[in-house]
């Protein structure tokens, strides 16, 4: 392991999938990816929303690999306001 945090320069990078989503407020989405070794892979997710008002509003968004080729993703809503969420995400395997 090299800094902390950060892999060593032996470790490389074997797969990044990329993607984007629109997914309702407190919902959960399935999105099919191309096969990963769920040990050597993580997810980092973004959120931001489509919406007609520009009313600041919270919420969060979380993501696992349920299999080695489905990404589950779900949004939580802290407002009373809805909208679809738009979602970013990446699944990064290492050799």
């Amino acid at each position: 392991m090299g800094i902390q945090g950060f892999p060593s320069k032996t470790n490389v990078i074997k797969s990044i999938q990329r993607g984007r989503t629109i997914i309702p407020d407190d919902a959960t989405t399935n999105v099919t990816i191309t096969a990963v070794d769920l040990d050597k892979s993580f997810i980092s997710v973004n959120m931001g929303m489509f919406r007609a008002s520009s009313t600041s509003r919270a919420g969060s968004v979380s993501a696992y690999l349920t299999t080695t080729t489905n990404l589950a993703i779900t949004t939580i809503s802290d407002s009373p306001t809805t909208s679809d969420d738009y979602v970013a995400w990446e699944v990064i395997e290492y050799v």
